[in-house]
């Protein structure tokens, strides 16, 4: 079955469930409980070890949904049918922006546009009064046409978003960049980040 098969509706709850259901449960792997070293590989899986908590803001009928990560990480996924873009929200303290944030992430930046991402820098303004200073980082990439239709292209592109996530968090902690305005001092990082 290709995307030309079903219908607009259907197309409309596939992106939904990808967004509200499938990216929110995949997220929660961001924060794992580690299995001991064995001779034999565990039995548990990764959704049994999940521990991250996701929240997240949507509108039925929108083309993006926006995730709470623990407590400190907001990231924004849009999806428009097979086009993706992912956007990270760092409050700009004190001196960070976007180019000094940029040279910073080169190494992550490196790991994702090998997976097909695109990334873009901007400093930005958040929504509430007075306006927050933000650093936004974009990630662009485009899945093929038959992606609402094609569970192994979703996994990819599910599995990829989490471990480009994990990975952002793990770098911002190597720097000591805090993700939350909320929070004052370093970060507490979930125990599989750790």
């Amino acid at each position: 079955m290709g995307l030309r098969d079903i219908s607009v509706a259907e197309a409309q709850r596939r992106l939904e469930a990808f967004l509200t259901k499938q990216m929110r449960e995949a997220l929660r792997a961001i924060e794992y409980r580690l299995a001991p070293f064995d001779a034999e590989p565990s039995d548990a899986s990764l959704a049994d070890c999940a521990l991250g908590q996701v929240k997240l803001r949507h509108v039925v009928g929108a083309a993006d949904c926006t995730y709470l990560v623990g407590d400190a990480l907001v990231v924004q996924i849009q999806l428009n049918v097979h086009r993706f873009v992912v956007v990270y929200r760092v409050p700009a303290h004190e001196a960070l922006d976007a180019a000094s944030l940029q040279p910073r992430l080169e190494r992550w930046r490196i790991g994702a546009e090998h997976a097909g991402w695109t990334i873009g820098w901007r400093d930005a303004l958040g929504p509430e009064e007075p306006p927050q200073r933000l650093v936004e980082i974009y990630c662009y990439a485009v899945a093929e046409p038959d992606f609402l239709v094609d569970e192994l292209q979703q996994m990819y592109w599910r599995t990829d978003i989490v471990q480009m996530t994990r990975y952002f968090m793990l770098e911002m902690r190597r720097f000591g960049v805090r993700l939350s305005p909320a929070r004052h001092g370093a970060e507490s990082m979930p125990s599989a980040l750790a």
